[in-house]
């Protein structure tokens, strides 16, 4: 069977007021796997987001769910995923911010014991414009009780 390629995905965005954006994603593709796995059939994806920032404050929030087609992702449960978040992030000055996330997802979300929740508390460092060092500890609670708390170092890079 040829691969095909993804349908573009059908994106809405409203940014009616200065500081606010509301969104939403829909993508269906018909053979998820391109060819690779003749039981994933298709999937389709929803997203919806919205993201408020005024001044040094700013809140982003997420949802997202995929829905997959085919006796592959069934047989193992998979054939729903789905998972949000909240962010608030405050930015103390121009070279120092914070943000907490708490983040929802299942990736076999029609089973029971597959929730995971995270919770995410970060300092960013800002030592030039472009660039940003973040540090994070996150806390994760896992329904089937293997739990992974951590910390997180990333340096990013804006070009």
């Amino acid at each position: 069977m040829p691969a095909t390629s993804p349908t573009p995905p059908a994106r809405l965005k409203w940014t009616g007021l200065p500081g606010v954006e509301l969104g939403g994603t829909f993508q269906h593709q018909s053979d998820i796997t391109q060819g690779a796995d003749a039981t994933a059939g298709s999937a389709k994806l929803v997203e919806l987001h919205g993201i408020v920032n005024k001044g040094p404050f700013g809140l982003k929030a997420l949802y997202a769910q995929w829905t997959l087609d085919g006796s592959g992702p069934a047989a193992i449960g998979a054939d729903r995923q789905l998972g949000w978040y909240v962010e608030p992030s405050f930015k103390l000055s121009e070279q120092w911010g914070v943000f907490a996330r708490y983040n929802l997802w299942d990736n076999k979300a029609d089973n029971a014991g597959s929730e995971k929740k995270q919770i995410d508390a970060s300092v960013n460092w800002w030592p030039h414009p472009v660039g940003v060092v973040k540090t994070d500890y996150q806390t994760q609670d896992n329904d089937d009780g293997k739990n992974q708390d951590g910390f997180n170092l990333g340096v990013g890079y804006q070009f």
